[in-house]
């Protein structure tokens, strides 16, 4: 993709219109007035990617920013999470029913999105079970529902640049959070924001652009304090963070071990220049990156309160 807005209309993207009015929901819905922010990402992020969705969601929760997700593993949970430690309201936009928690492992998140004021919502009916054709529809739904879309770590042809091109088709905001050069997680943040996507570094840059007042502290962003993930200063906190990112240790990244084969690693995590709509296609042509039944069984929510179903 070659064009310099992200504010414009994408071609042949075939969702149909969405009619909020026509959303199941458990739990407030509609949510406070105030601006929506999606926060979406990688399934299976770094430590960084994860720490940046918690404290960049915690930062506009605590201004009155209602923080929109998916519920996923990874990033999606860590956006709902920030918000919920800042006592903000957050709502998780399914690709079930919203009487099923898909994975089981986030039926407490559920409950506690719910207990906390936000909403659980999904344009599927009650009993929808977690298929693959859901959650594209289900990504268009979180853009649809939000003012701006921030994508903070995506390989290339991730669920989350679907999200990224329901919200380009909708004349959203569309926004990314830059990682490490070393990292695939970085490609495709770094494909946005190589095409007009705007670059996030503070909850204040997606504050501007969603025209909400108020002042977050800390530029750059602050490490959250609930994960335990912090660098030590001087250079070897940044062999630190590389060693995680690279799966290699603080010794090997000195010794120079990144020049073994990173030839064949730069063809592997090239980014394409034909942009975002090639890393879609092929990702809905193959499903690659889609909730898997290895990712966890969904947890069904009878009508009386967020619990398992016995016997699932």
């Amino acid at each position: 993709m070659t064009g310099t807005s992200w504010k414009r209309s994408a071609i042949d993207f075939t969702m149909s219109p969405l009619d909020v009015s026509a959303l199941n929901a458990r739990g407030r819905w509609p949510p406070p007035a105030g601006p929506r922010v999606a926060i979406v990402g990688s399934r299976r992020p770094s430590p960084y990617g994860e720490a940046v969705a918690e404290q960049l969601a915690a930062d506009l929760a605590r201004v009155g920013v209602v923080v929109v997700s998916g519920l996923a593993l990874g990033c999606d949970a860590a956006a709902h999470r920030g918000a919920l430690l800042a006592g903000g309201v957050t709502v998780a936009v399914m690709g079930t029913g919203v009487d099923i928690v898909y994975p089981a492992a986030h039926l407490r998140l559920a409950e506690e999105i719910v207990a906390g004021g936000g909403a659980l919502v999904s344009q599927f009916p009650n009993g929808s079970q977690p298929r693959r054709q859901n959650f594209p529809a289900r990504n268009f739904t979180m853009a649809a529902l939000s003012d701006a879309v921030v994508v903070v770590e995506a390989v290339q042809g991730s669920g989350a640049l679907i999200t990224a091109e329901a919200a380009l088709d909708l004349h959203k905001e569309v926004m990314a959070v830059p990682g490490s050069i070393f990292s695939p997680l970085s490609v495709g943040t770094h494909n946005l924001i190589r095409d007009g996507a705007a670059l996030v570094q503070n909850a204040r840059d997606v504050l501007a652009a969603v025209g909400a007042g108020g002042e977050v502290l800390d530029d750059p962003l602050s490490t959250p304090q609930g994960l335990g993930f912090k660098l030590p200063g001087g250079r070897d906190g940044i062999l630190s963070h590389l060693s995680d990112v690279l799966a290699l240790n603080a010794a090997e990244i000195r010794r120079g071990a990144w020049e073994a084969d990173f030839s064949g690693a730069r063809r592997r995590c090239a980014p394409s220049r034909t942009g975002l709509r090639k890393g879609i296609a092929s990702r809905q042509r193959t499903g690659v990156g889609l909730p898997a039944s290895a990712a966890g069984r969904p947890a069904r929510i009878p009508a009386m309160g967020l619990k398992p179903a016995p016997g699932e």
